[in-house]
């Protein structure tokens, strides 16, 4: 017998391993590029970002690309700060009574973009949820006071922009 011939097994063995070796080579190429295409080469500008309407609440995020590599990340991140943020608002102004919002109206984004200089210029994903006007719950708390603490209790990169222009734009 023929010690450089396989039998039947081997040879199944081994075009089995090259067959893997087919497959995950390009699916892995495929993640990386996917991984570490750079979304600063494809960052909208501001000025390309649609306007706002101002009869509306904005929450605007500019979500650090190192916290979210991804937008569908970006976009959980940020609904998971605004709920934790109007949690917090509850238990504080409203003896935890759930804060009620307007209805969304539309969302913008995420977007690969760069925050504004005055909140550190880093790379961020661009993303702004509209509502109705309104945050509702605290009786006893007027409307600007209820946007102020939650505004406090969100993170830096997420600012409120309530309808009709108030002070609490920050980062728009």
């Amino acid at each position: 017998m023929n010690h450089t011939s396989r039998g039947p097994v081997e040879n199944v063995m081994k075009m089995k391993t090259v067959s893997l070796i087919m497959i995950t080579v390009p699916l892995l190429v495929l993640q990386g590029c996917s991984t570490f295409s750079s979304p600063t080469d494809h960052a909208i500008t501001r000025s390309r970002i649609p306007a706002g309407n101002p009869m509306l609440d904005h929450y605007i995020a500019w979500i650090p690309r190192e916290q979210a590599q991804t937008a569908s990340v970006a976009k959980a991140i940020a609904h998971i700060s605004l709920m934790n943020a109007r949690e917090q608002t509850a238990r504080q102004l409203c003896a935890g009574e759930w804060m009620m919002q307007g209805k969304v109206t539309g969302n913008v984004g995420p977007l690969p973009a760069t925050a504004p200089e005055a909140i550190g210029g880093y790379p961020a994903w661009y993303y702004r949820v509209s509502h109705l006007p309104g945050l509702t719950g605290c009786h006893e708390k007027d409307s600007q006071a209820v946007y102020q603490a939650m505004q406090a209790n969100l993170p830096d990169w997420i600012a409120i922009k309530a309808a009709a222009g108030t002070t609490l734009s920050r980062l728009d």
